[in-house]
């Protein structure tokens, strides 16, 4: 018996070493197992060569396998390179635009987060209008988030995300010559829409590029879920530095000149990968968007959203009893309902009802939607106390924020490689906790306590929080529609994340203004901002509570498949490696963690068990 063997398939060569037994060992104890072969799939040509020393058992091929093999193992098998891409420097440059196009929205908040008091000072701002410097951008892009979603599918992914990246560094432009509030927040506002026409294409295109489960969609997947956690932290050091250098008009200046640059490499960078039929005319497109698109859904988000947030935020300065206020509030909740029955009603709805059938869909979005409920409310507050209290500037601030960036990536580094590994339901609750965590050590924070025990501690674990949470949700929001929605799959989940933490902004910003304006709050300037952190750690367990219903295994594995072939020249057999789903179909067994299939290699069949990076495949006897 041999140590190597061959393991032929349709599209290459196996080669096959014994890990465990050696020949000596196997001639001493025959009554031995059969010895465990490890077959790794290759995506290199065929080698003939190869085949006829294993399975001759020619010493100068045993010679020569055995190194390559052992190289072959060490590299890790990530999955093949998606067709729409050229070449593997296109894909990367693709992944990165998705992320920033990710990152666009909490880019923006957190450049103006830090500034929020220089601002507020040379535009003579009341707190209200400072708010909205942060939830105006936030709300115009979860409400035409899915509307935009929907438009991108019908009229082609890569011309919205283009105009969308080039208007985007047009308004930003304008948000540097401001010269009042309202000038300021409406264009924060507008850009806010610019923000909404990116992230749909982007991930339309990376849902349906990387449609087969594998780690390189995982990879791709969690890059993109990094730009929102960690745009706003990389938003506030580039704003700190260009104001320390300048003022805070050049951070825009600044802005506004990156976001041209992006345009121009996304021209290059961007694929053409569509959910309409190829060859299909603009015309035809546009009437068919004209007649699908949901108008009265888009309308009832945007305005149901806007009034109920307008009113929150207006309620401590004018009077929760006011006129004003009631007619917000009153108004913007009845149309959140009108628009929750009209969509069971649409034809074509803008966020289709059934998927909320899935009742860990439902909770996925609940403790998401919790979670950076939490996560928003104390960016900015967080961001805000720094300027008030600590009284640092901007470049001090975006220095104090930075470990967020680093942990951020590193968290999504780790998500990439585990998601397909570690049951997400685990990942959820790891961040609903961090989350509950992190807000617990800020609500405990005085005055001048120690940023390394209490500051520190909260950012790395807001981004774990942040990170774990938005990779499962996403992956799970993406595989729940079909190729051809991908693009309002995407707006589904970044819409009710955008449009919960502008609902979050406008709770703390109302307790934020009703403890200023007592005399409790006159003495003591921090009770403020601790009320708005106890808010998050509300939020945050309210996550948690949710997250004990889950029941999500793992995602992004690779699909097994069983084929079977007879003959002496060698079947078609695959084992594509990657993650074991959560149930095994009816007659596997279960073997080293993983899943029992059937692989046919020479007409003579073998069990395989498939495991994250080797399948190992047992001779029967």
């Amino acid at each position: 018996m041999h140590d190597r063997t061959s393991l032929q398939g349709g599209h290459g060569a196996a080669v096959v070493h014994n890990a465990s037994a050696t020949a000596a060992g196997a001639a001493k104890d025959e009554t031995r197992e059969p010895p465990v072969v490890v077959a790794r799939r290759s995506s290199q040509q065929h080698d003939p060569d190869a085949d006829h020393d294993a399975a001759h058992g020619h010493g100068h091929g045993h010679a020569l396998s055995a190194p390559l093999s052992r190289v072959r193992s060490l590299v890790p098998d990530v999955g093949a390179r998606p067709a729409c891409f050229r070449n593997t420097l296109q894909e990367v440059s693709f992944v990165a635009q998705a992320t920033i196009a990710m990152s666009a929205s909490a880019f923006l908040v957190g450049a103006s987060s830090i500034v929020t008091a220089s601002i507020g000072a040379d535009l003579h701002m009341t707190q209200s209008q400072i708010v909205w410097m942060s939830a105006a951008p936030t709300l115009t892009a979860g409400g035409f988030q899915l509307a935009l979603g929907q438009l991108s599918d019908l009229l082609g992914r890569r011309a919205v995300y283009l105009a969308g990246m080039g208007s985007f560094a047009v308004f930003v432009l304008l948000v540097g010559f401001a010269r009042n509030s309202f000038w300021m927040d409406l264009v924060l506002g507008v850009l806010g829409v610019c923000c909404a026409m990116i992230v749909p294409p982007a991930g339309g295109i990376l849902g349906q590029a990387y449609e087969k489960p594998s780690k390189r969609k995982n990879l791709a997947f969690a890059a993109f879920s990094a730009g929102n956690p960690l745009g706003f932290v990389m938003g506030s050091i580039t704003c700190g530095i260009a104001t320390r250098i300048f003022n805070w008009r050049a951070s825009f200046f600044f802005i506004a000149i990156l976001w041209a640059v992006f345009f121009l490499h996304a021209l290059w960078a961007v694929p053409k990968v569509e959910a309409y039929t190829p060859g299909q005319p603009l015309s035809k497109r546009l009437e068919l968007f004209v007649r699908t698109f949901d108008w009265l859904g888009a309308v009832l988000t945007l305005f149901g959203t806007g009034m109920m947030s307008a009113g929150i935020t207006l309620g401590p300065t004018d009077g929760w009893s006011s006129p004003v206020t009631l007619c917000l509030l009153i108004m913007g909740i009845l149309l959140i309902c009108v628009f929750i029955v009209w969509e069971t009603k649409c034809v074509n709805p803008m966020m289709p009802p059934f998927i909320w059938k899935d009742k860990n869909f439902s909770l996925i979005m609940l403790v998401i939607g919790t979670g950076f409920m939490s996560f928003q409310a104390t960016s900015f507050y967080l961001a805000y106390f720094m300027q008030e209290i600590r009284h640092w500037d901007a470049l001090n601030i975006a220095v104090h924020l930075l470990p967020q960036v680093v942990a951020g990536l590193i968290w999504n580094v780790l998500i990439g490689h585990i998601l397909h590994k570690v049951n997400n339901s685990l990942l959820m609750a790891a961040g609903s906790l961090s989350f509950l965590v992190a807000n617990l050590l800020l609500s405990f924070m005085e005055a001048h306590s120690s940023y390394w025990a209490f500051i520190f501690p909260a950012l790395i674990l807001n981004v774990v929080g942040a990170d774990f949470q938005f990779n499962v949700a996403n992956m799970y929001v993406m595989q729940s529609l079909p190729p051809h929605q991908q693009g309002l799959a995407s707006g589904i989940m970044t819409t009710l994340v955008r449009l919960s933490s502008t609902v979050a902004l406008g709770i703390a910003t109302a307790v934020y203004t009703s403890i200023d304006s007592s005399a409790q709050g006159q003495a003591q300037p921090m009770l403020k901002f601790t009320r708005t952190f106890q808010v998050s750690v509300a939020l945050a367990a309210v996550g948690c509570l949710f997250v004990l219903f889950m029941r999500v295994g793992t995602q992004g594995g690779y699909k097994e498949e069983e084929k079977e072939s007879g003959g002496d020249s060698g079947g078609d057999s695959g084992v594509t490696l990657g993650a074991r789903p959560a149930e095994s179909g009816s007659g596997s067994g279960s073997g080293l963690g993983g899943d029992e299939k059937g692989l046919n290699s020479g007409g003579n069949l073998q069990k395989v068990y498939v495991d994250e990076e080797v399948a190992v495949a047992v001779p029967e006897k």
